[in-house]
């Protein structure tokens, strides 16, 4: 059968390979941004680190971790457990395996070359992906669900006696594409393991079952190991603003405002300032307090000046800063991004239209 994708047999080939073709590139895979509380093997992580095959990565609450896998980007969302379980460079060409054992990830991988691989793993689905930015998450039921915004990814059910031979389960498996999504339960994958169970026990007994056995019951079994073509619906692009809007915002940041990140981490760490730090770059804002980043993103209008003070609106929050970053006020409140000062005080369009006036001392309403 003509594979529409690449086999994964060639990835798994790929371990074996050693000497100088595989490349000892240290900065193949890196941690390019996060906000909040993020943990590599159980160690608090840093912007900047390298990341290597086997590292897991997890996410607190209200936190994410943005990671460069060559030409590709993935993000890792809040609540999250993530294993890079394969990560090959051989000269120009990419494979990599990631396990999502729970939580959300968005991927934004790169148009992928003759023998490159992409795979992305729950406990019960496998994706297998080329060009594509889509998002999959799994639950504690373990039900995943998995989103295409561009591209298209071959989707299987991850049937644990079939591991070793994720590429012929996925000669079958269906193509979920542009604006596609799909949902494969824990229960749809128990019963497909039975069936293929019952199956190898048929044609092998109690010995081990060969590649030949396994062809063979994958080839007579491919309706139930399958994800049914019936369960790939379409969605409207409008349903996912937020999470296509995210999709446009991963992306590798400079390396001098990775370094400005880093050294203001550090003196919040060594010195820190009760209401926290703010970097201001030509198009991004970022709060730092306890030794993190707890905000980021794109500041729709420029800080205003008054004095030694600026004052920056991020649409859900309103600050008060120093020229040199500490933090005097902050305070939560909808608005337009865009404020003005006036008679001695703060002018702000709250998101419902309305004039709200700060006092641009205390950031108490007056």
């Amino acid at each position: 059968m003509k594979k529409c994708f690449l086999s994964l047999s060639v990835f798994f080939v790929s371990f074996l390979i050693t000497g100088c073709l595989i490349e000892k590139n240290e900065d193949h895979a890196v941690i390019t941004f996060m906000i909040g509380d993020v943990k590599k093997n159980n160690g608090e992580a840093e912007i900047g680190e390298i990341i290597k095959e086997n590292d897991n990565i997890t996410t607190g609450v209200n936190s994410f971790c943005d990671i460069k896998i060559g030409e590709s980007m993935i993000r890792i969302k809040s609540k999250s457990d993530v294993n890079i379980a394969g990560l090959i460079k051989s000269n120009t060409i990419e494979n990599t395996i990631i396990n999502l054992d729970s939580g959300k990830m968005i991927c934004k991988a790169k148009k992928l070359l003759k023998d490159e691989s992409f795979v992305v793993k729950t406990p019960t689905t496998v994706a297998a992906i080329r060009g594509t930015q889509f998002i999959v998450e799994t639950d504690k039921a373990l039900t995943t669900r998995i989103k295409v915004f561009e591209g298209e990814v071959k989707v299987a059910k991850r049937v644990k006696q079939l591991e070793t031979s994720l590429d012929k389960v996925l000669d079958y498996a269906p193509t979920v594409k542009q604006q596609e999504k799909v949902i494969i339960t824990a229960n749809e994958v128990q019963w497909a393991e039975k069936i293929v169970d019952a199956s190898l026990k048929k044609k092998a007994g109690s010995t081990t079952p060969s590649d030949e056995v396994i062809d063979r019951v994958i080839n007579d079994r491919k309706d139930a190991i399958a994800v049914k073509k019936a369960s790939i619906v379409k969605f409207n692009a409008s349903d996912f603003a937020d999470e296509n809007k995210e999709l446009i915002e991963i992306e590798n940041k400079p390396k001098d405002v990775i370094a400005r990140i880093n050294s203001i981490i550090l003196q919040e760490k060594d010195h820190p300032i009760p209401e926290g730090r703010l970097l201001i770059t030509k198009y991004d804002m970022y709060f730092i307090k306890d030794g993190k980043v707890q905000w980021g993103g794109k500041i729709i209008n420029g800080p205003v000046k008054d004095g030694n003070k600026l004052y920056v609106a991020t649409g859900d929050y309103l600050y008060c800063a120093q020229e040199d970053g500490p933090v005097l006020w902050k305070i939560q409140i909808k608005n337009y991004n865009k404020i003005t000062i006036m008679d001695g005080k703060l002018k702000i369009t709250s998101s419902g239209g309305k004039s709200i006036y700060i006092d641009p001392n205390t950031g108490k309403r007056i």
